[in-house]
C-alpha cells in the first residue's frame, strides 16, 4: 500500500517535468523558459508548507489519518491542471499538488519505519521509496506515448484520476503504525519531549539543521536534474523522444541503485551510501554532457538516477532513525520541509542556466554543484555529540540503532 502511495507521489512530480518541453510550445500561453521554471517552483513551495505543518499534526493525531487527506489534497491538485485555462490556475494546482506531496512522506515515512522489523528499516522503506521513482518513469512514459501536438493536460488528468481510485483503497487497505499507537497509549508526553518541541531543541537542534541541509541539496538535485533533464538534452543536441527517455532511465536508475544502496545502509549505517550517492549523482551528471555511444549514455543516465534521484530515500531512514517516536514525524517534517528550500530553487536554478545560453558542458556542471557540496557536507556531518541527561543525543555521523530510537 504504501508503495502506491508513493507511485502517486512519484507521478504527480515528474509529471511536471515531462511536460515542460509541451508547456514552453503550448502557444495560448506563450510562456518563456524563466516562467515555466517558476511554476515549477510552487510545487516545492507547497511541498514546504506541507511538510512544516503537517509534522506536528502527524505526530499528535497519527500516520494513517494524515496521509488519508494528503492523497485527497494531491488528486484535486492534478485535476485543478488538467482543466486550467490560464497558466495562474495551472499555478495554483501545482501549489495544491505540493501541498498534499509534502505531506504525504512525514507521514507515510514514519509508517512504513515503525512497522519495518529491526535491520530491515533501510530496505523496507526503500522499497517503499521505489514507488517515487516508479511513479516518475510513469510519468515520463505517459508524456512519451500518449500526449500529442502541444497539448499537455492528459498528463494531468491521468495522474488525478489515479489518485482518486486510490483513496479509497488506502482508507480500506493501509494500516496505522502499532509503534505509534504504544508510544502515545502508554503515557501522555509532556509538550517538550513531543513533535517540534523536541526537533528544534538541544541536543537534536544540531541534528535538525544538519538533515535540513542534506535534504535541501538533495531536493535541489531532484527537482532540478527531474524538471530541466530533457531541455538539458535537446541543448546537447538530443531529440525530445530521446530527452524524454533519458528521464525515464533516471528514475529507473533511482528504483534499482536505491534498492541496492538500501541494503548497504542497512549493514554499513547510512553515511557512507549517502556520500556515494551525492558522489554518483555529481561524476554521472557532468558525464551526461559528452558524446558517447546512446548505450553508454543510457547507463551513465541510470547510474545518476541511482545518485542523484535515489539518495533521498536514504537521508528520510537517517532521519527516522535519530528520534523518537513521538516526534519522528515532525523530524522528518522539519528536515524535508525546509529542505523543499532546494526543491524550490532547482527549477528555478535550472531556468536561469539555461535562460544564460551558457555552452552545454558547462549547464550539466553546474547541475552537479549540489551533489558535490551534499557529498561534502555527509562527510562532514556528525562532529559533536551533544548530550542529553547524561545520554549521547543521535548524531548523523552515528551507526543508528536498530530499534529505531536515539540512542
Amino acid at each position: 500500500m504504501g508503495l502506491a502511495v508513493m507511485t502517486l507521489e512519484g507521478f504527480d512530480l515528474v509529471a511536471f517535468g515531462a511536460t515542460t518541453p509541451l508547456l514552453l510550445d503550448y502557444r495560448p500561453w506563450h510562456l518563456s523558459v524563466a516562467l515555466v521554471g517558476l511554476l515549477g517552483s510552487l510545487t516545492p513551495i507547497g511541498m514546504l508548507v506541507g511538510s512544516l505543518l503537517v509534522g506536528q499534526f502527524t505526530d499528535r493525531f497519527g500516520r494513517r489519518r494524515t496521509t488519508l487527506i494528503s492523497i485527497g489534497a494531491v488528486s484535486a491538485g492534478m485535476f485543478a491542471c488538467a482543466v486550467a485555462p490560464v497558466p495562474s490556475q495551472f499555478g495554483a494546482g501545482r501549489f495544491v499538488v505540493g501541498l498534499g506531496v509534502g505531506a504525504i512522506y512525514p507521514a507515510m515515512g514514519p509508517l512504513i519505519f515503525e512497522l519495518a522489523p529491526a535491520g530491515r528499516k533501510n530496505l523496507f522503506s526503500g522499497i517503499v521509496q521505489c514507488g517515487t521513482a516508479v511513479g516518475g518513469s510513469f510519468a515520463a512514459l505517459v508524456a512519451n506515448t500518449v500526449l500529442t501536438g502541444h497539448s499537455f493536460h492528459l498528463e494531468y488528468l491521468v495522474g488525478g484520476i489515479a489518485g482518486l481510485l486510490l483513496l479509497p483503497v488506502a482508507f480500506a487497505w493501509l494500516p496505522e503504525s502499532t509503534e505509534y499507537h504504544r508510544a502515545v497509549g502508554a503515557s501522555a508526553p509532556v509538550p517538550d519531549r513531543r513533535g517540534v518541541w523536541l526537533v528544534l531543541k538541544p541536543p537534536y537542534l544540531g541534528t535538525t539543521a544538519m538533515f535540513c541541509a542534506m535534504a535541501a541539496l538533495s531536493f535541489l538535485l531532484i527537482f532540478g536534474v527531474n524538471t530541466w533533464l530533457p531541455q538539458l538534452m535537446q541543448t546537447a543536441d538530443y531529440p525530445l523522444q530521446d530527452s524524454q527517455t533519458f528521464l525515464i532511465l533516471l528514475n529507473l536508475g533511482a528504483t534499482v541503485g536505491g534498492l541496492a544502496m538500501s541494503l548497504l545502509a542497512d549493514r554499513a549505517g547510512s553515511r557512507g551510501p549517502i556520500t556515494a550517492c551525492f558522489l554518483l549523482g555529481a561524476v554521472a551528471i557532468v558525464t551526461m554532457s559528452t558524446r558517447l555511444p546512446l548505450l553508454a549514455l543510457y547507463a551513465i543516465v541510470i547510474v545518476g538516477g541511482c545518485g542523484a534521484v535515489g539518495v533521498q530515500g536514504l537521508i528520510n531512514v537517517y532521519i527516522s532513525r535519530s528520534y523518537p517516536v513521538t516526534a519522528r514525524a515532525s523530524a522528518v517534517g522539519v528536515a524535508l520541509g525546509v529542505g523543499r528550500i532546494g526543491a524550490i530553487a532547482g527549477p528555478t536554478l535550472g531556468g536561469w542556466i539555461l535562460a544564460a545560453g551558457l555552452q552545454p558542458r558547462w549547464n550539466f556542471i553546474l547541475f552537479a554543484v549540489p551533489a558535490v557540496l551534499g557529498a561534502t557536507l555527509t562527510l562532514a556531518a556528525g562532529g559533536r555529540t551533544p548530550r542529553n541527561q547524561g545520554r549521547p543525543a543521535p548524531s548523523p555521523r552515528a551507526k543508528e540503532p536498530t530499534a529505531g530510537h536515539p540512542q
